[in-house]
């Protein structure tokens, strides 16, 4: 990635080293598209693998990104401070396995991380149901939808020891998280799974976690709730 600073104050601070944090597991396919959008985004990769039995770690490996063998842990939130404490970077962007990194944040990512004033962003995200071209799901729920990956590498920005499958950040970070707009996540979940296989999915995660349902019948079963599909417009 090009990181335009300028000329003056700007040009004359050191600047600030990208990781970007992915944890993934049996998600090879998955890993290869990411990485791949991935190239020329921030300084280092760091892929954290929880025991995968499929190609992941070699798809990790050939794609440059440094690989993490870690165990999973029955926490997402855990596996993504693992995550965390192995980037070198001055900030993390994390992102998913069945995530992209839209053509507008690839441009604005120098700009967000040398603030001085903000320490945490939430980025809008695309639900992503269909491509070519590329159209998302518009509701309450799924647009605007900001999510928070964007963040200084601090130790108080670690995700803490509540819900299994949907944690969250301490109250005062989240209090200081702020908004970005027209540079968006991509999330294709909707179009890489069938309806099929996400109501498997959220059956698998409420056995796993019963605590989170509401969130995923929030998000997950969009075809349950008043929404439009609506033309992306950004790609990736």
């Amino acid at each position: 990635m090009i990181w335009p600073f300028g000329r003056g104050g700007a040009a004359a601070r050191p600047r600030p080293r990208l990781s970007v944090c992915v944890i993934a597991q049996d998600r090879a396919e998955e890993l290869a598209g990411l990485l791949d959008n991935l190239r020329g985004v921030g300084d280092e990769v760091v892929v954290v693998d929880g025991g995968s039995r499929d190609a992941t770690p070699e798809v990790a490996r050939a794609a440059g990104a440094r690989l993490v063998e870690h165990p999973w842990p029955g926490h997402w939130g855990a596996q993504k401070n693992v995550a965390y404490e192995a980037a070198t970077g001055d900030w993390i962007l994390n992102v998913d396995t069945d995530e992209r990194v839209g053509e507008r944040l690839r441009a604005r990512l120098p700009e967000l991380v040398a603030s001085r004033r903000h320490a945490f962003y939430r980025l809008p995200m695309y639900w992503v149901v269909a491509k070519g071209p590329l159209r998302y799901v518009r509701s309450p729920q799924h647009y605007p939808c900001h999510v928070p990956r964007l963040l200084r590498n601090v130790q108080e920005h670690r995700y803490v020891a509540d819900g299994r499958l949907h944690p969250t950040y301490p109250p005062e970070v989240v209090r200081r998280m702020k908004k970005v707009h027209g540079a968006h996540l991509f999330h294709l979940l909707f179009m890489l799974r069938s309806r099929e296989a996400i109501e498997a999915r959220m059956r698998a995660y409420e056995a796993a976690d019963p605590g989170s349902r509401a969130t995923n019948r929030k998000y997950y079963p969009f075809w349950d709730v008043p929404h439009t599909i609506e033309l992306c417009d950004e790609g990736y």
